[in-house]
C-alpha cells in the first residue's frame, strides 16, 4: 500500500512585496506633487466683492507686511526696483504686473511702488484680492 505524507500547515509569512510597492508609489507621488507646489509668502491680502480671476503673471510684486519688497519671490531693495523692471520690461512685448500686497502695508509704500513700476515701463497693473465672502455665505 501507498502511504502519503501528512498535509502540516505551515505558518507562512505575509508577502511585504505589494506593500513595500504601494508605499514607494505614494513616495513617488508625493515628491513629484511637492515639486509643482510654489512655496508662499503669507499675506493677509485685502477683499474685494468685483475681483476677477486672471493667469499668472511673468512680472509680480510683492509687498510684504513689514515693507520689504519682492520681485518674483527675490527680494530687491526698492532703490533697485527700477532698474530690475527696467530690465525685465525691455526683453518682453508684455507689460503686466501684478501687485500683491499685504492689506496691513501703508498706501503711501503701495503708491510709491506702483510709481517706480509704471515709470519703469509697466502698462497694466493688476492688484491681487481675496474675494469677499458675502454676509449670509458660510465659512
Amino acid at each position: 500500500m501507498i502511504e502519503f505524507d501528512e498535509h502540516v500547515s505551515e505558518k507562512r509569512a505575509m508577502d511585504l512585496a505589494p506593500l513595500i510597492d504601494v508605499v514607494f508609489l505614494l513616495l513617488i507621488f508625493f515628491l513629484l506633487t511637492s515639486i509643482f507646489v510654489k512655496p508662499s509668502i503669507p499675506l493677509d491680502l485685502p477683499e474685494s466683492e468685483v475681483a476677477k480671476v486672471m493667469d499668472k503673471p511673468e512680472v509680480f510684486v510683492i509687498i510684504k507686511k513689514d515693507g520689504t519688497v519682492l520681485l518674483n519671490d527675490t527680494e530687491i531693495p526698492l532703490l533697485k526696483l527700477y532698474a530690475a523692471l527696467s530690465n525685465l520690461y525691455s526683453g518682453t512685448s508684455s507689460r503686466d504686473l501684478q501687485l500683491i500686497s499685504d492689506k496691513d502695508v501703508q498706501f503711501g509704500r503701495v503708491v510709491e511702488v506702483m510709481d517706480i513700476a509704471k515709470k519703469a515701463g509697466a502698462e497694466n497693473i493688476s492688484i491681487l484680492t481675496e474675494r469677499k465672502r458675502a454676509r449670509n455665505e458660510k465659512l
